[in-house]
């Protein structure tokens, strides 16, 4: 069996017969220099099937390690050749059944995409992953081509995406993986550090867009490693979905009176309304601290919103542990429209500082042109759905609701702080992760995997 070392690989794609981005390269290589980084470069055809991998630009061939077949990382991520067309608008359609046989699959496309694949009923999905280009775009644009082929390569022109993955190999078992995207100068940043060709400086993270919270049902070791990613990069907005996980008035509890409501609820002692809110209150300082006074903003969220539906069916008139809480709750909801039963709890236990923000269900809140202020749960027409359906909805967005990474050209959605399988969800197969989102002052975002406690080499 193979021996997999520590390691790290920098992969990105190339395509025939086009341009190098010279300063993005100049910053890969200096990543390279500076991360004791493997610079992979992946062969595409170029605007047609005759601009074969033949016609790769010299510079690759006499400077960079071009692979063209497989190769394994370790045990459970390898590089694997599709053969994907630059064009085609979605590089995974069809390629879900080989994650699933085999291991993550990291594939050249001059566009980065990102889809889990569940594989079991516990286990951490396998990934569908494709890298971006170090190239210029080489399509077919002009006029002395067909109006089909001219339609694909002026919607592929859009979609090209300059960039690469980094892949840090633990051992035979665990990697961490996360895409790094420049910006139209060629300037890209991984966990803090940005490359413009040569220089490096530091970079600035506008916001950090955590996975559903869940708080007093999270996992700790997940909730360490968030602690020290907040601490390492000084976020200057940090965005909380779900915070609440709403255990103790969960609408789910009385349909399944002994596996959840005896055994999830009551012998953990989840069932007091006020003990969740106090350590809900607790947490939330405690993040105000480590973000020292920076605007914490709590998305509304369906977990957190377990609370009104509870006040609004009256659940509370049958729940005699909580009832005398829960009137004071109702009644303040009752006051105004849009008075928050969570934060008004939050305020019965102690000051809640100006910037921590409670969002409404009806705001936006937009950073660098992406949608941050929405959970995820809801669609037009009080619909839901696929990524697809949320770049329908939002166009640039970063979302939660659904505990999984994805990347859909500018649509990112984060995963979860809650077991992988939490009770409630036996049986159902798993693509949940534990992943967070960073939006950089380049305007370029990055999702950063916790794997045992760790997000990095």
């Amino acid at each position: 069996m193979a021996t997999y070392r520590k390691k790290r690989y920098l992969i990105t794609s190339a395509q025939a017969a086009a341009s190098p981005y010279a300063n993005l390269l100049d910053g890969f290589q200096r990543y390279s220099k500076d991360n004791k980084a493997e610079i992979i470069v992946l062969p595409m055809i170029g605007n047609s099937a005759k601009e074969d991998v033949d016609k790769l630009h010299r510079l690759f061939k006499d400077h960079y390690d071009i692979e063209e077949g497989k190769r394994k990382l370790n045990n459970n991520i390898q590089v694997e050749q599709f053969n994907v067309r630059p064009y085609q608008i979605d590089p995974l359609v069809g390629l879900n059944r080989f994650a699933q046989r085999e291991t993550t699959l990291v594939f050249a496309s001059p566009k980065q995409r990102l889809k889990p694949v569940a594989h079991s009923n516990h286990k951490y999905p396998k990934f569908l992953v494709t890298t971006g280009a170090c190239t210029w775009p080489n399509y077919a644009t002009g006029m002395d081509q067909s109006a089909e082929r001219r339609r694909l390569g002026n919607i592929a022109k859009r979609d090209h995406v300059y960039g690469g993955l980094i892949v840090e190999v633990e051992g035979a078992e665990i990697f961490h993986m996360r895409h790094i995207r420049a910006d139209t100068d060629g300037k890209f940043v991984d966990l803090g550090v940005k490359y413009d060709g040569k220089k490096v400086s530091s970079a600035r993270l506008e916001a950090m867009v955590l996975g559903d919270y869940h708080h007093g049902v999270n996992l700790d070791d997940v909730r360490e490693a968030t602690y020290e990613m907040i601490a390492e990069f000084e976020p200057k907005k940090l965005f909380l979905h779900d915070f609440m996980d709403g255990h103790s008035v969960s609408h789910h509890v009385d349909k399944r009176f002994i596996e959840v409501k005896l055994i999830q609820q009551m012998d953990k002692g989840h069932h007091i309304l006020e003990r969740e809110l106090r350590e809900g209150y607790d947490e939330l300082m405690f993040l105000n601290k480590l973000m020292k006074g920076k605007p914490i903003y709590l998305v509304a969220s369906n977990h957190d919103e377990f609370l009104n539906r509870y006040l609004n069916e009256g659940r509370f008139m049958w729940d005699p542990p909580n009832a005398r809480y829960a009137f004071e709750l109702a009644g303040y909801m009752a006051a105004k429209d849009y008075n928050n039963p969570m934060e008004a709890g939050f305020r019965k236990i102690g000051k809640v500082p100006d910037n921590i923000i409670f969002l409404r269900r009806d705001e936006d809140l937009k950073i660098r042109g992406f949608q941050l202020g929405a959970h995820g749960d809801k669609g037009p027409g009080d619909g839901r759905g696929s990524i697809t359906t949320k770049e329908n909805d939002w166009g640039k967005s970063i979302s939660g609701h659904c505990h999984k990474a994805q990347i859909l050209r500018n649509t990112y959605t984060v995963g979860t702080m809650l077991p992988l399988t939490p009770y409630y969800m036996r049986g159902w197969p798993s693509d949940s992760s534990h992943t967070h989102g960073l939006l950089w002052d380049t305007g370029t975002v990055q999702l950063v995997n916790i794997i045992d406690g760790k997000y990095r080499l």
